[in-house]
């Protein structure tokens, strides 16, 4: 890399935090590394308006913004024409949330609200009601309130803690043809032969029959004596503890910079191309040559990122060098983003 010239570093804010976890395994709850397929959050979504900016709006030239400004007063009951409005002080964005699969009408939820076009910060705006849909369309929530922007970074985006309300009774689907289907996060095959095993300890009290579907998903039969009272049988289910070991998970939030590594995560060996850049890893360390040739002094990921970050790389760099590694499977870990 070229030192941007003069090797000036970028002084981006990029939180490492590393935290070891016991490699050999550990016991967890099946809880925490599996789902219930059909009990999964609802993801919703709705355009909205936002009122009440600094002049940080959307230019007043677009005529969506403008138009539906318009819309909404006019079904107040005041009649005005798009060529009368000229603030700044309003924006378009899209408003985003997650229900619970078992959420009741009133239920409170929060949101989080982006803007669309070419406002400047949301800071200070008050959402205006919004319909929200689920994926088949379905209007199940409604959003409104004032919005909250971080202190510091971009602004064009906030979140309104509670400012969702469910409008109807969520009703999710979960029991197939007298089954109940689990997801686990990992596709290992020692976590289900655990589990399975486990189970059947667990419940030596009646005949469990479980089916592998695949190398994370098992379908089980509820038992007889569980019908009628199933959400008990996944209540013992979801509470089992089977021993584990823990994939290491990296977790990225572009908005605020951070990126968070859980896991002692070693790079195997590998050639990747990046931004005219080439970064090569052997069994023991790396180059990277960039104009120049810099010796990365090992292969462990934590160590990797600090020298990305001391050498100037952007965070946005950062976490496109771990995706591609990821899927040249030089490293094994979940890449979660916030």
């Amino acid at each position: 890399m070229r030192k941007h010239q003069t090797l000036k570093v970028l002084f981006i804010t990029v939180l490492l935090t590393l935290v070891l976890l016991n490699a050999n395994g550990e016991n967890v709850k099946v809880r925490d590394i599996a789902k219930i397929v059909g009990l999964e959050e609802i993801q919703v979504s709705g355009y909205g308006v936002v009122v009440g900016l600094r002049g940080t709006g959307d230019n007043i030239k677009n005529e969506i913004t403008r138009t539906s400004i318009m819309n909404y007063l006019n079904n107040l009951g005041i009649n005005v024409s798009s060529t009368n409005i000229s603030s700044k002080n309003i924006a378009s964005v899209i408003v985003t949330g997650k229900i619970s699969p078992f959420s009741k009408s009133g239920m409170t939820f929060d949101v989080n609200v982006s803007s669309i076009f070419d406002a400047r910060s949301l800071e200070g705006g008050f959402l205006l009601k919004t319909l929200l849909k689920d994926i088949d369309g379905n209007i199940v929530g409604i959003a409104q309130g004032t919005i909250i922007t971080p202190k510091s970074g971009i602004k064009t985006s906030g979140n309104i803690p509670g400012g969702g309300i469910v409008i109807s009774n969520i009703s999710k689907n979960f029991l197939q043809n007298g089954k109940i289907r689990l997801h686990f996060d990992d596709d290992s095959p020692q976590v289900i032969s655990s589990f399975i095993n486990t189970l059947k300890e667990q419940f030596e009290e009646v005949k469990i029959t479980v089916e592998v579907e695949d190398l994370s998903t098992v379908s089980i039969e509820i038992p007889e004596s569980f019908e009628g009272n199933e959400i008990e049988f996944i209540s013992r289910i979801m509470n089992i503890e089977i021993e584990y070991t823990v994939t290491p998970t990296i977790v990225i939030d572009p908005k605020n910079n951070t990126l968070v590594i859980s896991g002692n995560v070693s790079i195997q060996p590998v050639s990747i191309s990046y931004k005219g850049m080439k970064i090569e890893f052997s069994e023991i360390g790396g180059i990277m040559e960039y104009g120049e040739i810099y010796s990365i002094p090992s292969n462990q990921l934590s160590e990797f990122v600090q020298f990305l970050f001391k050498n100037g790389f952007k965070s946005e760099d950062i976490i496109n060098v771990i995706s591609l590694m990821k899927e040249a499977g030089a490293i094994k870990v979940r890449i979660r983003t916030r």
